[in-house]
């Protein structure tokens, strides 16, 4: 389990040097409903059998969403946001299920209502062989397809656990569990998602139809329309709402090589 991140008066104007911030689309904190509090009105509508329980303790209790993994449960944003198709991506959320209880369960999913090919997922392993995470992307045929990459670590063990997948036009899927940089996914050979999906889930995949539904709970749900850095990503996972971690910048390269961290500094862009 997380506990809170504590800044110090020093790092806090450290990151206050920086000079890019990230962009929060939209922010749910599942707190019995899911509207967005980000103030950019993306709120979403829950079906079948979703309740709310006990949050993740690291982000101050609260409420969670509970899904029963039943054909028909799962959380629809109602403007469809198209997050894959942008240059810079970030989903971050925390999760607790058992990978080996069910298998492909999605917890966080974009698709084409009109077209059932082209799919931006992540959830469970698909064979329901551990608790790792799993990446199906596909935009085509069998070429054009990044077919169930596995993460080394662990998130789906029946705890909670903090995951955030950074990712873009350049082809790359940076996978972080509990702030820490896991594994990065290749998805060059996808071609580009923008202007293709126009549903946005959780909790499982929604098409025409939704399938492969979450058995679990899922808290603190946020979308970005920029590379979280690595900072703001052990934030969330300190237990900051994205809200919070909105307001910090990303350090420049400049501070970061002052400072000593320019090893850590994403590689991406």
């Amino acid at each position: 389990m997380q506990t809170k991140t504590v800044f110090s008066v020093a790092a806090a104007s450290a990151l206050a040097l920086g000079n890019s911030m990230a962009t929060l689309v939209a922010y749910f904190p599942l707190d019995g409903n899911f509207d967005d509090a980000s103030g950019n009105g993306n709120n979403g509508t829950m079906f079948g059998g979703v309740t709310y329980g006990d949050g993740a303790s690291a982000i101050g209790g609260g409420q969670a969403a509970i899904f029963d993994g039943a054909a028909g449960t799962y959380g629809a944003v109602n403007t469809g946001l198209n997050l894959s198709g942008k240059a810079n991506f970030s989903v971050a959320m925390w999760v607790s299920g058992d990978g080996t209880v069910g298998s492909d369960d999605r917890v966080f999913s974009e698709g084409s209502s009109t077209n059932n090919n082209p799919l931006f997922n992540i959830g469970t392993h698909n064979q329901g062989a551990d608790g790792t995470v799993d990446f199906y992307i596909r935009n085509g045929a069998a070429a054009q397809t990044l077919n169930h990459y596995h993460s080394p670590g662990t998130a789906f063990d029946g705890t909670w656990h903090h995951i955030a997948v950074v990712g873009g036009d350049d082809g790359l899927l940076d996978l972080y569990i509990d702030g820490v940089l896991d594994g990065t996914a290749d998805y060059t050979m996808v071609p580009s998602f923008d202007g293709i999906t126009d549903t946005t889930t959780i909790g499982g995949i929604l098409r025409a139809t939704d399938c492969c539904n979450f058995s679990g709970s899922i808290d603190d749900v946020s979308l970005w329309d920029s590379d979280l850095s690595p900072a703001q990503i052990s934030a969330l996972a300190g237990g900051a709402p994205a809200t919070a971690v909105s307001a910090i910048p990303e350090p420049s390269a400049a501070l970061l090589g002052l400072t000593g961290l320019l090893l850590a500094f994403r590689r991406r862009r």
